[in-house]
């Protein structure tokens, strides 16, 4: 069995996966885990408290997919060790071809560790981003309001293009059945 890894934090946004990880979890065949930097449990931005399976220095070698869900202000106030780790996980990630997912301040981070200067991509706002020291592809940033951007298997979206993201990032996992793909197309929007 194949996993998908969701990385929360503090105040983490609890709508940006949640089309997402029931439909990897009851119909596709895949394990859902959320990691954090620690095993402490976690509260959304709506009062959701979720204990994480893992910390980052556990994921299983079957991660088939790193989804770096949005949070307020913790992808911002992140230890610099717990930072590096994120970055280190997300650079092996791209390297072996595996999916990354960034939505709403994921994106952020992607951007201000250098990790969206090879692809297009998109991100709550251009404004967010491009004064980031360790951002320089403001040439590849794609507006859009709705729609994730996908460039090979990374893919991106603001915090309110969650339906779009979860449908791209089903695509981009490459055995999800392409019905079950429409089927959820047709109930999400």
């Amino acid at each position: 069995m194949k996993t998908v890894v969701v990385i929360i934090l503090e105040q983490f946004a609890d709508w940006e996966s949640t089309l997402l990880t029931p439909v990897l979890q009851q119909f596709a065949g895949y394990t859902v885990r959320y990691v954090s930097t620690d095993r402490n449990p976690k509260t959304s931005m709506g009062n959701l408290r979720v204990q994480p399976d893992l910390t980052l220095d556990e994921l299983p070698p079957d991660t088939a997919a790193l989804i770096l869900n949005g949070a307020t202000q913790s992808w911002r106030d992140l230890s610099d060790e717990n930072r590096l780790k994120i970055a280190d996980l997300v650079r092996t990630f791209k390297q072996q071809g595996k999916i990354v997912g960034g939505i709403c301040e994921g994106t952020y981070f992607l951007a201000a560790n250098g990790l969206l200067n090879d692809c297009r991509h998109t991100a709550n706002s251009l404004a967010a981003i491009a004064d980031l020291p360790e951002y320089t592809n403001r040439q590849a940033y794609v507006e859009t309001k709705r729609e994730a951007v996908r460039d090979g298997n990374v893919i991106t979206a603001n915090g309110t293009a969650f339906v779009d993201f979860a449908l791209q990032i089903l695509s981009a996992l490459g055995d999800i059945p392409e019905d079950l793909i429409a089927r959820c197309r047709e109930m999400w929007q």
